[in-house]
């Protein structure tokens, strides 16, 4: 109970995240993750930090940006990711408004297949 599920497209068409309101929590999926996914060092240091969705399978980045907007909106206090471990705090609701804020730049990726 209090779970809702959101509609956050960009990373797939029909992805979704859940969030619980009275408890601030959020399993994002891979609308956000707290890991760069395309490096291997920080993969394998697993060091924490948000960065946008996978940039080697998202398909739609406008819409990618506008899911991130609207989960850094409802200002969690922890978050589950896809990929990366949880993060919490304002650590987490700082880093995710800056990806909010500045999402083209810290997000979208100059070249490739899904640019």
């Amino acid at each position: 109970p209090g779970w809702k599920w959101l509609h956050t497209p960009g990373h797939t068409p029909g992805h979704v995240s859940l969030f619980h309101e009275r408890r601030r929590l959020m399993v994002a999926g891979d609308a956000f993750i707290t890991v760069k996914q395309e490096s291997a060092l920080a993969v394998l240091l697993q060091e924490k930090e948000i960065h946008g969705p996978p940039a080697y399978f998202t398909t739609d980045w406008q819409a990618a940006q506008r899911s991130v907007k609207m989960l850094a909106g409802l200002k969690p206090a922890i978050a589950v990711t896809g990929h990366g471990h949880f993060m919490q705090g304002t650590e987490l609701t700082d880093q995710l408004e800056q990806l909010a804020g500045n999402f083209e730049h810290m997000a979208v990726p100059k070249q490739g297949r899904y640019v």
